[in-house]
């Protein structure tokens, strides 16, 4: 963990920066997610994974978990692990990564452009959104992690399958 962190420079000061814009994400959250959903249910591919409203509001609302936990301060073991599950569910239910990656590009477009509202400080609204913008970095290598993963376990099984199948069966 600490090395990783230390690969994608996440210090003590970006995550009490991060720390310190918890009212920042209270006070956006709503927008910034509504922004995200916009994205996604515009997408009809994207979209059959909410034919269910029960499913849409719960997906929000885990949404909303996430969100906040970026201004947590905090990037301990509990933190993967939190994240490690997130990147699962979304392989489980058959997200591809690059609706996984284009999210975020616009989770983080919708972000920035509230910081430049809420810190009229180019140097700080700066600082804030590289601190942003390494968390959610960290917590996409993370969940690429969990796909990587899925898929070598797939292709072993494959593999098993076909040697198996490969094998002769000798009548006795």
């Amino acid at each position: 963990l600490q090395s990783r962190r230390a690969f994608f420079e996440i210090t003590a000061d970006d995550l009490n920066r991060l720390a310190g814009l918890k009212s920042f994400a209270e006070k956006y959250i709503d927008d910034i997610i509504d922004d995200l959903y916009q994205l996604i249910l515009g997408h009809p591919e994207a979209k059959q994974q909410f034919t269910e409203h029960a499913t849409l509001v719960r997906v929000k609302r885990a949404q909303r978990d996430y969100f906040l936990g970026l201004f947590s301060g905090r990037c301990d073991l509990a933190y993967v692990e939190d994240r490690l599950r997130i990147g699962v569910a979304h392989e489980r239910v058959g997200i591809p990564p690059k609706w996984y990656l284009g999210a975020y590009a616009r989770y983080l477009r919708a972000i920035f452009s509230r910081l430049l509202i809420e810190l009229p400080d180019p140097a700080q609204a700066h600082a804030a959104y590289q601190s942003i913008e390494k968390l959610v970095a960290f917590d996409t290598a993370v969940a690429m992690d969990t796909y990587i993963a899925a898929q070598l376990e797939a292709l072993a099984r494959h593999q098993a399958a076909i040697r198996e199948l490969s094998t002769p069966v000798i009548r006795l």
